[in-house]
C-alpha cells in the first residue's frame, strides 16, 4: 500500500488553526489596550486646556449665591461645588467692612462619556458687597 504524504492531515490543520487563533487573540488584546491607552493619552493632553477654560469660567462666577454647577467643555462634563472655608464677616477683626471676603474650597470632577477622568480640589477667593453695611456718613 502506497501512502501519499503531499499535504496536511486533519489533525495538523486543526493544531495550526488553534495556534493561529491564540496568536490573533493575543494581538486583539494588545490592540484593545493600545486603543485605550491612546484615548487616555489624548484626554491627558486636553486636560490643561479644559482646566484653563474652567478657570476662566470660574473667574466670572461670584459664588455669592451659586455654590455648585455643571458645564461642558470639549466633550468633557465638569461638575463643581464650592464650600466656604472662611468668611470675613464671621472673623473677629474685619479689615474691609463694606465687603465680604470668602475663601472657598472648590471640588471639580471631570467626566467624559460617563467615565471619571480627573478630580481636582482647589481654593478660590471671592468678595462682594455686604448688604448690611452702612457707611460712616450714613448715606
Amino acid at each position: 500500500m502506497c501512502r501519499n504524504n503531499k499535504g496536511f492531515t486533519l489533525l495538523e490543520a486543526l493544531v495550526a488553526l488553534v495556534v493561529l487563533s491564540m496568536v490573533f487573540s493575543g494581538l486583539w488584546g494588545w490592540f484593545g489596550t493600545a486603543a485605550q491607552s491612546t484615548t487616555r493619552i489624548e484626554e491627558a493632553m486636553m486636560l490643561p486646556k479644559v482646566y484653563g477654560q474652567y478657570l476662566d469660567y470660574m473667574a466670572l462666577e461670584s459664588l455669592e449665591d451659586k455654590r455648585s454647577g455643571e458645564l461642558e467643555i470639549d466633550n468633557f462634563n465638569l461638575n463643581w461645588s464650592a464650600t466656604p472655608k472662611r468668611i470675613s464677616n464671621s472673623e473677629i477683626y474685619r479689615r474691609q467692612r463694606a465687603r465680604i471676603v470668602t475663601l472657598f474650597d472648590v471640588d471639580l470632577r471631570i467626566m467624559r462619556e460617563q467615565r471619571l477622568v480627573a478630580e481636582v480640589s482647589t481654593q478660590l477667593v471671592r468678595q462682594w458687597r455686604d448688604p448690611s453695611y452702612v457707611p460712616p456718613g450714613g448715606y
